[in-house]
């Protein structure tokens, strides 16, 4: 038993010694690997001994409030993440943070009142929008939820946060034309998140529905629908007319390349929007098929997807490098919502 308690012991000590020749940035360094492998009590020590050398670093007090949330000691948090919001140069991550603790033990006012405040400090933070509508989420108030999702698209239209949120909303509202603006944008935009299985699944949903005139007829109806999206939608709806309604890839890489000729001889000069502009490249690359099959193949039939990558291997590849070589990125000001 004592044996055990010296090598405990010892332990600590060569660690302290340790984290006294380190500098700041290294500590964080080593805290973070330590986080990463669910280390959070020597995480925690790391940063305290930084602390120590850079009492008000901002970036520092941040990680530390962070590897308190991760240890579930939501006091500590939050007295120190208070600490960080109140510095000069505290960014978006910091009110994140500490949003998260909040959250945790479910002091939603406390939140928002956090929230409102970093919003005057970053009008445009599309980070906080989303923070701030996932907390409002939690209080079941998804009217205003939504509200501050669609802020955060309109001001950072290239965090992609808003949009995931968004879409998940819309689906209940069963807004389908939304979802597919908002979830290809997001696709788009973080093509390689664990979210984005779960946005195709939508996405898929969306356009099925889509797909069936009725439907596009009955959301032309929709009085809060904007000018924009009343012209898509008509636009929409005339290629209908001409198409199937059963949902296939090859289909509705047809009706896009329909709709495409349509939208811009009538209204692409009054309201560019980048997502269209996306599909009319991927059309002129020869790929708007494969980029079809990277949303749904996987999703409707995984086999099938493969079967087709090895049948169609130069236009799998074309997609791959095409998709790999370039950002996408959205003006601002093509809020149409």
């Amino acid at each position: 038993m004592k044996k055990g308690l010296i090598g405990l012991l010892l332990c600590f000590f060569v660690l302290d010694i340790y984290a006294q020749t380190l500098t700041v940035k290294q500590l964080q360094e080593n805290a973070t690997q330590l986080l990463q492998q669910g280390d959070y009590s020597n995480a925690v020590t790391l940063l305290l001994k930084a602390r120590q050398q850079a009492p008000f670093n901002m970036e520092l007090l941040t990680n530390l409030s962070f590897a308190y949330f991760l240890q579930r000691d939501f006091s500590n948090a939050i007295e120190t993440g208070k600490i960080a919001i109140e510095l000069n140069d505290a960014d978006q991550k910091a009110f994140q943070v500490l949003g998260l603790s909040y959250k945790a033990i479910a002091s939603y006012k406390e939140a928002n009142k956090m929230y409102k405040a970093a919003l005057k400090k970053f009008p445009n933070g599309g980070v906080i929008y989303n923070e701030y509508g996932e907390n409002l989420a939690l209080e079941k108030n998804l009217k205003e939820a939504i509200v501050q999702w669609e802020k955060g698209i309109q001001l950072d239209p290239n965090y992609s946060g808003n949009y995931i949120n968004a879409v998940k909303y819309y689906i209940d509202q069963q807004n389908w034309w939304r979802i597919i603006l908002y979830g290809e944008t997001y696709v788009n935009l973080d093509s390689y998140s664990s979210k984005t299985v779960e946005v195709k699944n939508h996405l898929l949903t969306a356009y099925k529905n889509l797909l069936q005139p009725s439907t596009s007829q009955q959301l032309q109806k929709d009085r809060s629908f904007s000018n924009f999206e009343n012209a898509t939608l008509a636009t929409w709806q005339s290629i209908l007319q001409n198409q199937g309604a059963d949902f296939t890839i090859d289909g509705l890489s047809l009706s896009k390349k329909a709709f495409l000729l349509k939208w811009d001889t009538i209204n692409k000069s009054q309201y560019p929007f980048r997502l269209f502009d996306h599909w009319k490249q991927l059309d002129n690359e020869g790929i708007l098929t494969a980029y079809h099959q990277w949303i749904f193949g996987e999703v409707i039939n995984t086999n099938e997807y493969l079967k087709w990558q090895v049948d169609h291997a130069k236009e799998f590849v074309l997609y791959q490098q095409f998709q790999q070589s370039r950002v996408f990125k959205i003006p601002t000001r093509q809020y149409y919502f």
